[in-house]
């Protein structure tokens, strides 16, 4: 019977409740209990799960900045199990009756993940801003160290997702680091911008994170945490507010509230990371609300607080409904960030470059970037037999037209002339897959994140901030077996989370767990991600302080690999990470080339001197709704700008060199010649009208003064020649007084 008792123990899962743990805060008193990681023998983390850090923003703080979540001091706060997770807006079907129907829409391996998700969002709920904290357990004595922390922004999509479903326990344990997750509002209720007058707002969502990590750098150290050594990490969407809250001077209230960044898959120079037209997108689910008529009038007065007003009283349901009737363009975002000028202070582009990016630049960065990274949006159909040219045709059209105003026939005709196979003249339906899934890739994901990369990295600053990068290259070969993507090489989308988390170590498959099906490649791979991120966490550099282990089969290939910074003199060097891991250069940097270099500047308006028909930037067929992909863009010949932003933040803008050094990327010189030409556009007539007033006045003034000198000069001469005159006379003629009154010349007469 003992045998048998012990025997169970030994095969049941690791993870198990010890004791309870209470932590006394500025707060209250929180009160978690201690686990065992699963799978390993890693030492206990103690969990606290549910901490409210903001008040729930219903009523009339829907739809506004987050506010500090009042303190619960009589009583302790049982953090023993999770929130409730966000509302949830725009969820793709998970359902496995929709199995099908879905697959249609993305890959089988996204909706296997999603199905998975699915139990962590059953609850939901607007009061829903809290975040869960693990923390190591730690020998005597190293207690009075303070151990670093890593805070989880999960993304993938702005309107869905909890930080709930992500266990942190095996990466705490592992990394002897303290791992953060939270929730932050979602959609419509985190991201619904609206302008008025000369401003805008609706950035509630990323108030949400910054309310948590003012409210962390203040109970850190009651958990053991380093305040000043925080690290903010997201993937997709989430890695896009992460390089948002880099150039926030909202994380700068006395000192930074993070110093370290990592994105993955990520940026907010991607086309989808900004909202395009908030004001469109508000009046529309006004209009759906019944908060404004449908067929408005020119009288009709759009007063956004009275509309806000009216929807701050619909219920969660109706907004959500509400919503799904909206459409947004195929590839880009409607309820999402807006540069409003407080927490982003302007487009991401100017905040990321050289000129204006001192508080982006002082912020270490990790980039990870997985091979394939919008394998997701293609479906599993064509996934499985391959794209025909004509849908790649509409594809690309939809791409076209969402993205671009201006010289669209040549920009579409570049994008197929670039990404054909060239080699193979057959056009067959999997070649045109994948060159359509590289398209997409690179230009929705990976020229956005090397151009965050270069702007990081520029030289032309003095900085003290290192910048990494690494390419996941390392396939979950289980996961291509069970659903076979027909010869596509390298990672998927998503394929970076579960091997930092820790999840391959855990023991066993159950459908319970969000990821499952790793093998032993697989759990040595989690290893290096887990010592290169919990490094990173600690010192800004994935390789300090401490060397790659050599007692698992994937330590000892990875412990004579050295990871030089991304940066120039390095030739913009990366890692590869795979089972055989290699430095490389200039990752696809052709394919980056032509993103960020040859598409913008086809994408030129032109010169006004030289105008050009409306028509010239139409596609062919250009209203015909069957010749696109998705959905697309309103009619517009004219570039669909978010509203004006206000002026950058009075931070003092690193001093720039004079000229370029050489080994400055041809993107980095292009950026910054961009900056200086906006400067020299808005500000050259006026510097001219000054110059031309102040020539005018300088000849006027200078006649005058001519003018004045001739006339004293003149009358100095006529008092002379009168002087001589008066003299002359009496010294010849006797005058009066004769020659004894020659010293008296100056008398009257």
């Amino acid at each position: 019977m003992k045998l048998i008792y012990l025997l169970l123990l030994l095969f049941l899962p690791r993870i198990r409740s010890y004791d309870v743990r209470s932590v006394s805060t500025s707060w209250g008193m929180v009160r978690g209990e201690v686990v065992s990681p699963e799978g390993e023998d890693l030492p206990p983390v103690a969990q606290y799960l549910g901490i409210p850090y903001g008040v729930a923003p219903t009523g009339q703080y829907r739809f506004n900045m987050a506010i500090s979540a009042a303190k619960w001091t009589h009583l302790p706060k049982d953090a023993r199990k999770v929130s409730p997770v966000c509302i949830q807006t725009d969820m793709p079907e998970l359902s496995e009756t929709k199995r099908f129907r879905a697959f249609k829409h993305t890959s089988a391996q996204r909706f296997d993940f999603n199905h998975r998700l699915l139990p962590n969002l059953k609850k939901q709920s607007e009061d829903c801003l809290y975040m869960n904290i693990y923390v190591p357990e730690r020998l005597e004595s190293s207690r009075d160290n303070y151990l670093p922390v890593m805070v989880v922004v999960h993304g993938d999509e702005y309107g869905w997702g909890t930080g709930n479903a992500f266990n942190g326990t095996t990466l705490a344990a592992y990394g002897h680091i303290i791992v953060v997750t939270l929730n932050y509002r979602l959609g419509v209720f985190g991201f619904l911008g609206r302008c008025e007058s000369s401003s805008c707002s609706g950035n509630s969502g990323i108030s949400d994170l910054v309310s948590a990590l003012t409210m962390l750098n203040v109970i850190l150290p009651s958990f053991g945490g380093d305040s000043k050594s925080v690290t903010l990490a997201g993937w997709g969407s989430g890695a896009s507010l992460v390089s948002l809250l880099m150039a926030s001077p909202l994380t700068q209230p006395g000192r930074r509230l993070f110093r370290r960044a990592i994105l993955l898959d990520g940026s907010a120079l991607s086309p989808w990371a900004i909202s395009q037209n908030p004001q469109q997108y508000f009046m529309q689910l006004a209009e759906e609300l019944a908060c404004a008529p449908k067929n408005r009038s020119s009288s009709f007065n759009e007063n956004v607080d009275t509309i806000l007003r009216c929807m701050q009283v619909h219920s969660s349901e109706n907004i959500t409904k509400a919503v799904l009737k909206i459409d947004v363009p195929t590839f880009l975002s409607g309820f999402a960030p807006i540069v409003d000028g407080q927490l982003i202070p302007n487009k991401p582009q100017v905040s990321f470059s050289t000129q204006y990016g001192s508080l982006f630049r002082e912020i270490d960065l990790l980039v990870g970037i997985s091979s394939n990274p919008s394998h997701h949006m293609i479906s599993n159909e064509d996934l499985k037999v391959g794209i025909s040219k004509e849908k790649r045709m509409r594809i690309f059209r939809s791409l076209v037209r969402n993205l671009y105003d201006f010289h669209r026939e040549e920009i579409l005709a570049s994008i197929i002339n670039e990404y054909t196979d060239w080699e193979n003249p057959r056009d067959h339906p999997k070649s045109i897959r994948n060159g359509v899934l590289s398209a997409l890739s690179d230009v929705l994901y990976t020229a956005p994140l090397i151009e965050t990369l270069r702007s990081h990295s520029a030289d032309e600053v003095r900085k003290e901030a290192n910048t990494f990068m690494f390419a996941f290259a390392h396939e979950t070969r289980s996961w291509s077996q069970e659903q076979p993507n027909s010869g596509i090489r390298g990672s998927l989308s998503g394929d970076i989370v579960p091997y930092i988390f820790g999840y391959p170590l855990a023991q066993g498959d159950s459908e319970e767990r969000l990821y499952s099906g790793f093998n032993s490649d697989d759990k040595g791979i989690s290893k290096v991600m887990m010592h290169y991120v919990s490094n990173f966490v600690k010192s800004g550099d994935p390789s300090k302080p401490n060397p790659m282990s050599k007692n698992f089969p994937m330590g000892d290939v990875f412990h004579s690999t050295a990871w030089p910074q991304f940066d120039q003199p390095n030739r913009e060097a990366y890692l590869e990470i795979t089972d055989r891991p290699r430095v490389k250069n200039y990752y696809r940097n052709a394919q980056v080339g032509f993103w960020n270099n040859f598409i913008p500047q086809l994408h030129r308006k032109g010169k006004e001197t030289e105008p050009v028909g409306e028509e010239h930037h139409l596609l062919p067929d250009h209203f015909r709704k069957d010749s696109y992909f998705g959905k697309t863009r309103h009619f517009s010949t004219f570039a669909n700008m978010p509203f004006p932003p206000p002026p950058m933040p009075p931070s003092p803008p690193p001093e720039l060199t004079t000229k370029p050094k050489t080994s400055e990327s041809p993107t980095t010189l292009q950026t910054t010649t961009e900056v200086e030409r906006v400067q020299a556009g808005g500000y050259g007539r006026a510097l001219a009208l000054v110059i031309l007033v102040g020539v005018a006045f300088l000849i006027i003034n200078l006649c005058i003064l001519l003018a004045i000198r001739r006339e004293w000069l003149g009358k100095k001469r006529t008092k002379k020649n009168f002087q001589l005159q008066y003299q002359t006379y009496n010294s010849t003629h006797g005058g009066p007084g004769g020659a004894e009154q020659y010293n008296s010349l100056n008398s009257p007469v």
